[in-house]
């Protein structure tokens, strides 16, 4: 994740893909604790590097450090203050390997209060990954059939028929027996596109404040930083070459030499671009308290 340093663009690379699909090169970037360079794949198996899961950033093949502010290294620090003095390195030797094995364990089981959100108040998981397979949804790309896109298109056509003005939550929009997830996609799509956005209220139960989102139907102009340009890749998945829409076969690789497709050349397939549909900064979303909606 994050961005490409060749062509600027703000990326979330595929789990298995090391591959800007802007411009095509192996990602790269310059380690903040060593200041060394690194690609993402490694030279030898051509595999993507590990991320840090607290913080996002890869972890420097040079270093082994991710970030050198993660939080995880100040979880360290203060695991081995709880355990001194009774436990200490000339005791135990491998304290400092146990304590990383339990900030490794805290990681994987992260769960946090906050959530990170762009300014007009999305979730950086819908900005930098939903958005763009809701939005190649519409186009009809990996639904389930056309019922399920037609389905889709009815919750965003419903959305849009209401006046401006509206005043809408998930819980008091949708259907009854229905977890209204289909509705939260829709909502936040919305909010990307200029035709909802989302304000704070408040409300008092027991005495105490709750804060709740509600979705107001405007007419804006679509965020700035939403490119959806070429949202679809062309590609052939043995050679991993990217073609031009409408290009069938794969030019590089031979035919097929077994099976049933002997003799045929290689097809084509497509995948969703892994360059994101939100260009903004991932260090400009803001942490923000989950609130009702």
């Amino acid at each position: 994740m994050g961005t490409c340093y060749n062509c600027g663009f703000e990326i979330t690379i595929g789990e298995d893909r090391t591959h800007c699909d802007n411009c095509g090169e192996v990602l790269f970037y310059h380690c903040n604790n060593c200041a060394k360079k690194f690609y993402v794949e490694d030279k030898d198996s051509k595999k993507k590097l590990r991320e840090c899961k607290l913080c996002g950033y890869f972890i420097c093949p040079n270093c082994n450090i991710c970030f050198y502010s993660c939080k995880k290294f100040g979880w360290e620090k203060e695991i081995l203050k709880i355990l001194r003095p009774e436990v200490t390195q000339g005791n135990c030797p491998n304290i400092l390997n146990k304590v990383r094995k339990i900030v490794e364990y805290v990681e994987q089981e992260k769960i946090s209060m906050h959530r990170k959100t762009c300014p007009e108040g999305v979730p950086i998981t819908y900005a930098k990954t939903k958005i763009k397979s809701l939005y190649a949804r519409l186009d009809g790309f990996r639904v389930k059939d056309q019922e399920d896109r037609e389905a889709f298109l009815k919750r965003i056509d419903e959305l849009k028929d209401k006046p401006i003005g509206s005043e809408l939550t998930i819980n008091n929009i949708k259907e009854k027996g229905s977890y209204g997830q289909e509705y939260r996609d829709a909502f936040n799509l919305l909010v990307c596109l200029g035709k909802l956005e989302i304000k704070t209220k408040k409300f008092i139960k027991d005495e105490e404040e709750i804060e709740y989102e509600v979705f107001v139907r405007c007419e804006k102009e679509k965020c700035s930083k939403l490119d959806l340009k070429n949202l679809i890749i062309n590609f052939c998945p043995n050679c991993k070459t990217i073609y031009d829409e409408g290009i069938i076969y794969c030019s590089k690789c031979k035919p097929y030499t077994k099976g049933k497709e002997k003799g045929q050349l290689r097809k084509l397939k497509k995948r969703l671009s892994d360059k994101d549909t939100c260009q903004l900064y991932r260090g400009l979303f803001d942490k923000k308290n989950n609130v009702m909606a």
